[in-house]
């Protein structure tokens, strides 16, 4: 059945029904979190159906939020225990209603309006796209784009598969995505141990992903992750170092690059053309 535009009510309020919904995963920083919050709301205008907070976390002061934005439609998650968070966007996303999802972390800041609108509008007329990057240009390699200059009204850069081993097919940074892509996932995120994966997944099927010009958003929590695990800076840590370098994860790691470094050479030669690599910004295994 086709998605029909028409009002919901939240919490005794009545909102005018959009094809968005914003879900934003947030983890144990509420400080980021409602600069998040602040930043976007003040430049959106863009109609949304529900504005989803998911706390991957036991942090019930998250709770507060939607009382700081009487406006907006905002429903807080809590998860109660650390899920992980492939898992926590899952659990998220399987509550969308919209064709259209807006991914948000805790951590960006949005200072252009109408960024929203142009990135759907690339989604409507564009059926190659399977994700619209909002990561400001300066973010963007230099070598892509050369490969794949801006263009169209929205004003955006297409990212072909090629264009890199790994990256650059997929992110958790602020994206727009079609739900109904998701939903092709035989297992949603969880059946990937990485957003690596996930993007190595996406660059084996074509999908392309544009990146959205002058957006401005970015990034305000660097050495705030309160995922992956931390190594302590001291002796104990550099043995923990040497150990891992050694370890059977580091070899399978290894051998890894190697089999991407070969898909993505066919890749290459499959499209034809010769990407330059920025080898300074991509080479991070």
């Amino acid at each position: 059945m086709p998605f029909q535009l028409r009002h919901a009510s939240l919490g005794g309020r009545i909102f005018p029904m959009s094809d968005l919904t914003v879900v934003l995963t947030s983890c144990r920083r509420p400080d980021l979190l409602v600069a998040t919050l602040d930043a976007f709301f003040a430049t959106n205008d863009y109609p949304l159906h529900e504005f989803i907070v998911i706390e991957d976390s036991d942090d019930a002061s998250v709770l507060d939020v939607p009382a700081r934005y009487p406006g907006q439609p905002i429903r807080v998650i809590l998860n109660g225990v650390n899920l992980g968070q492939h898992r926590s966007i899952d659990k998220a996303y399987s509550q969308v209603q919209t064709p259209y999802i807006l991914h948000l972390e805790d951590d960006w800041t949005f200072p252009v309006k109408g960024i929203v609108a142009r990135g759907i509008e690339v989604l409507k007329q564009d059926s190659q796209v399977g994700l619209v990057q909002l990561r400001a240009d300066e973010d963007l390699p230099a070598a892509i784009k050369k490969v794949s200059p801006a263009f169209g009204d929205p004003g955006y850069w297409k990212i072909p598969p090629a264009a890199h081993r790994v990256w650059h097919s997929f992110t958790f940074n602020p994206t727009l995505k079609r739900l109904a892509d998701y939903r092709q996932l035989p297992n949603g995120y969880a059946g990937f141990t990485s957003e690596a994966e996930i993007s190595l997944h996406y660059k084996d099927r074509g999908v392309i992903m544009a990146w959205l010009s002058d957006t401005k958003v970015t990034h305000l929590g660097y050495g705030r992750s309160n995922y992956g695990s931390k190594t302590p800076r001291n002796l104990a840590g550099w043995m923990q170092d040497v150990q891992r370098f050694f370890s059977t994860a580091t070899l399978k790691k290894w051998r890894r690059s190697v089999v991407r470094r070969v898909a993505h050479a066919k890749r290459k030669r499959n499209a034809g053309v010769g990407f330059p690599i920025d080898r300074h910004r991509f080479d991070l295994e």
